[in-house]
């Protein structure tokens, strides 16, 4: 295939020096354990990926990518919503309207649990851009590598990136989950969480599942004991398109649980669907799309 032709050949030190297709991907890059991070930096910025995206990202996540070559392409991201769930079984929609009325839901749940434990926990009351327990931030990414060696699918990594810029107050087990379409296929993933606590990262990979299902896949952690200054993760899936697909439009949806007590929601995939059941604490989801093509 011609857009598999090797353009550029790119020395980027004394010992690495890495190649370019015509269409700009990178080629996969072996060992790239052994890189230092200021090698794994440059190289990712030549798979067209920002820097501050860079700064952001887990040294397996690093890693990762450069293993798998390709490039960054543009992915939108919609229908970014966050709930807080309370012990009725009810789903409330947090919004900048009614933020203090939430903020009483959540004070009257953490009195409830207290009691029940026979413990004095709090929550952090709303601040700006906070969840009343470490600000939340979650994106997605999309990097396209490439078609199958028959030529009949398209190759992408669906990537879901999560992070908290403080200490979180209940340290349960998290939950990150991704559905796709029906045409889609995933061949590898990857995922990892790190938490960073006077000076230095700690690191643990993730506990994936499916579900029994194609459709997806589910990576949850539990949240480290201790107070840290701020967490980060990712969860990402390589995945085939097939060709007869092309210009019409890729989607997948993403939700991220955090909850507050030992009881940790199940997660069940379908496609291009995630059914969370009932559990107290906080849900975030959004949606990805982007057209289905060669970059």
């Amino acid at each position: 295939m011609k857009e598999d032709q090797i353009d550029k050949t790119i020395k980027l030190d004394t010992n690495v020096i890495i190649e370019k297709r015509v269409d700009g991907r990178v080629v996969p890059v072996e060992n790239s354990q052994n890189l230092t991070d200021d090698q794994l930096n440059s190289i990712l910025l030549q798979m067209n990926i920002s820097e501050e995206r860079i700064n952001d990202m887990l040294r397996s996540q690093k890693e990762f990518l450069v293993s798998q070559g390709g490039i960054s392409v543009d992915v939108e991201t919609s229908n970014l919503k966050r709930y807080f769930q309370t012990s009725d079984g009810k789903k409330h929609l947090v919004t900048d309207f009614n933020k203090e009325k939430i903020e009483e839901l959540k004070q009257t749940e953490m009195k409830k649990l207290n009691l029940e434990s026979d413990k004095s926990n709090n929550v952090t009351p709303f601040a700006m851009g906070s969840d009343g327990s470490g600000s939340f931030n979650g994106y997605s990414s999309l990097m396209y590598m490439g078609k199958s060696p028959n030529a009949a699918e398209f190759t992408y990594a669906y990537e879901d990136n999560w992070s908290f810029n403080q200490s979180v107050s209940q340290k349960f087990t998290d939950k990150i989950a991704h559905a796709w379409q029906s045409h889609t296929t995933s061949v590898g993933h990857s995922g990892a969480y790190s938490w960073y606590v006077i000076n230095s990262w700690g690191n643990k990979t993730l506990e994936f599942s499916t579900g029994g299902t194609v459709s997806g896949r589910i990576g949850s952690f539990t949240q480290p004991t201790g107070v840290f200054s701020e967490s980060k993760g990712y969860m990402a899936d390589i995945v085939r398109i097939p060709v007869t697909n092309v210009n019409t439009t890729g989607k997948w949806s993403t939700k991220y649980t955090h909850p507050w007590t030992l009881i940790t929601p199940s997660i069940n995939i379908g496609v291009l669907s995630l059914t969370i059941s009932t559990f107290v604490g906080d849900l975030w989801e959004w949606e990805n799309s982007f057209i289905i093509k060669a970059y």
